[in-house]
């Protein structure tokens, strides 16, 4: 995942309920069960702006709205959102706690072991971020030396601990943080890091909405073969599931739903490219 959280909040009663149905009536008089829809709780962390976070009391973001048009015109389940720390949305897969996990998660062979993807419902490759000076960091391979800010458990973490494995003589300087990614940026600008390793929608939005001058978006495509965010599911979930949610996928990419809830919620086009959706 490409993720980003403000520790010690624990927004555990964020829960989102959400219609399976499209029908207000059966939504509002809880007849989910009685009418023989299976109750589907889905994880996020409510603090990943723009994929989830809390705008005026309730929970949105492009995952939050994707899983809400998804369960929409699946009637046969009812949808149930609830914001959690990070760290809790994995544990929670791992131990059946929830059956879907939704937080800009990027794919990685540890991850496919572990859970089921979705289609991807985003393209959002990794990238670095740097002082708008640093003319040398352009590839992975480039990292030796460099401060590089991170969280504990995103993907950007990963990708670096991986790369000082692989290069013991030539490590990067991995410096672990709570704070928040956009406080991260702030550090880079000052010289306190020098590098954060983060996804392309994160970036390109932090940098404009908050006005960093001093920083730029360096691609490295060539180390992310997989450029794509999905919805993780629980390895026990009913596979039902999956093919039900994917084929919603299928037809919200052909239909344009994807596309508005991405120019909503990301402020352009960000689909994956249409050979990914078969």
């Amino acid at each position: 995942m490409k993720k980003k959280f403000v520790p010690g909040i624990l927004l555990l009663v964020l829960g989102l309920m959400i219609a399976g149905c499209g029908n207000k009536n059966e939504a509002s008089s809880g007849t989910g069960a009685e009418s023989g829809q299976k109750t589907i709780i889905a994880a996020t962390s409510g603090v990943s702006n723009p994929f989830s976070y809390d705008k005026d009391g309730t929970l949105t973001g492009y995952d939050v709205e994707v899983m809400k048009a998804i369960f929409e015109k699946l009637p046969e389940y009812k949808l149930e959102v609830q914001a959690i720390e990070f760290e809790g949305i994995l544990t929670g897969l791992d131990n059946g706690r929830f059956q879907l996990g939704a937080n800009n998660f990027s794919s990685n062979p540890e991850r496919r072991s572990k859970y089921n993807f979705s289609l991807p419902i985003i393209e959002n490759a990794n990238v670095f971020v740097v002082r708008k000076d640093d003319n040398t960091l352009k590839s992975i391979e480039d990292l030796k030396g460099y401060k590089a800010v991170t969280e504990v458990g995103n993907s950007g973490a990963t990708l670096l601990e991986n790369y000082n494995t692989e290069h013991p003589d030539a490590k990067a300087d991995i410096m672990y943080t709570e704070e928040n990614f956009v406080k991260q940026f702030e550090g880079i600008e000052a010289g306190k890091y020098d590098v954060r390793v983060i996804s392309r929608v994160s970036a390109e939005k932090a940098i404009k909405e908050h006005g960093f001058t001093n920083l730029k978006v360096v691609p490295f495509s060539t180390e992310n073969s997989d450029p794509g965010s999905y919805i993780l599911f629980s390895k026990s979930a009913d596979s039902a599931l999956l093919d039900a949610v994917n084929k919603r996928i299928k037809e919200m990419y052909n239909d344009g739903t994807l596309l508005k809830i991405s120019e909503e919620q990301l402020g352009g086009d960000y689909l994956p490219k249409k050979e990914l959706m078969e």
